[in-house]
């Protein structure tokens, strides 16, 4: 990680984000899909790309437009602006349905900056490799929900950097941060598979960015199940005030017996959230945990981290289109 030039992009970024985010409430005409529009390589749909299916949508869209993508290895970037808020995008399968590219370090293969953003069976891969950040997917808008997908990097797999933000049944892989960003996430029955080897440096799952303890955001994984090769550590603070819960989850061996990191912010500990509740596997023996994280856990309101409480007070996600 390069964090003063991360640093420098995502304060630009997050200012724009934000504004916008602030300035507008879409409901996108309730859970109703306006119109479909179909993406299949071998031309028997409306496009054979799918940034082309994102371009024809008009921009200030206020209904839920769904794209459809058929099976297939989409070799594309796709960017979904500011302005196109209510948009669908479906896989087939995420199996089957894969949007990726090799050559790609300064930027996501996949942004979405709108709110109101649906992604469903899609697999979402950098395979640029271990040789620097590879990020697959960057997501800045707020109200985006993410089901039955699949992020594939290494460093900087999943910038997930801006908004309320649902993953459900997604699985994510890398190695170093790759889970990062200054979101308001939940992840609910989600995978994370580390792929670092034994004989490279211990990796990192998240690095959550928080500046104070009034800030909303934080990630919250509950169930699901961390797994991989080599050893991680559940996160290092990318912010003073960093925050991240894991609850129920099956964590494997790859999980190291200090937990956390404080990265940049050693002497600041005692302002991380940094928690781990009634998870299982041979990972989650804290009698080795950072002393730290010990007395967070007891400070800890479980009920504040539901689903309900920590990312849909205001039932947003009921007026998601079924799927």
């Amino acid at each position: 990680m390069v964090l003063s030039t991360r640093s420098m992009v995502f304060n630009v970024i997050l200012f724009i984000g934000y504004c916008f985010c602030l300035g507008r409430a879409i409901d996108c005409g309730g859970n109703l899909v306006a119109k479909t529009i179909t993406v299949d390589q071998k031309g028997r749909g409306m496009f054979k790309r799918i940034q082309q299916a994102v371009d024809s949508i008009k921009h200030n869209n206020d209904r839920w437009i769904k794209i459809q993508i058929m099976p297939g290895k989409y070799r594309e970037e796709i960017s979904i602006p500011y302005d196109k808020p209510c948009i669908i995008l479906k896989g087939s399968d995420r199996r089957t349905t894969t949007i990726y590219d090799d050559d790609i370090q300064s930027k996501a293969i996949f942004t979405s900056s709108p709110p109101n953003v649906v992604l469903s069976g899609i697999t979402i891969e950098n395979t640029h490799g271990s040789n620097g950040k590879a990020v697959a997917a960057t997501i800045f808008g707020n109200n985006s929900a993410i089901f039955d997908c699949s992020f594939l990097g290494y460093q900087d797999t999943l910038w997930d950097a801006l908004g309320r933000h649902y993953y459900k049944n997604c699985y994510i892989q890398g190695e170093v941060d790759f889970i990062f960003g200054q979101a308001q996430s939940y992840f609910e029955d989600c995978v994370i598979n580390a792929t670092q080897g034994h004989a490279q440096p211990a990796g990192f799952i998240t690095a959550q960015r928080r500046y104070s303890s009034t800030e909303s955001t934080g990630f919250i994984f509950k169930g699901g199940r961390v797994e991989g090769i080599g050893k991680v550590h559940l996160g290092r603070a990318w912010g003073p005030y960093s925050r991240v819960l894991f609850w129920g989850t099956h964590l494997s061996a790859v999980v190291l017996p200090q937990g956390w990191n404080a990265w940049n912010y050693q002497g600041q500990e005692n302002n991380f959230v940094y928690a781990e509740i009634d998870c299982t596997g041979p990972g989650a023996n804290t009698r080795e945990r950072v002393k730290w994280t010990k007395k967070q856990h007891k400070e800890i309101n479980i009920q504040e981290y539901s689903l309900s409480s920590f990312i849909n007070k205001d039932g947003w996600l009921a007026h998601i289109p079924k799927l």
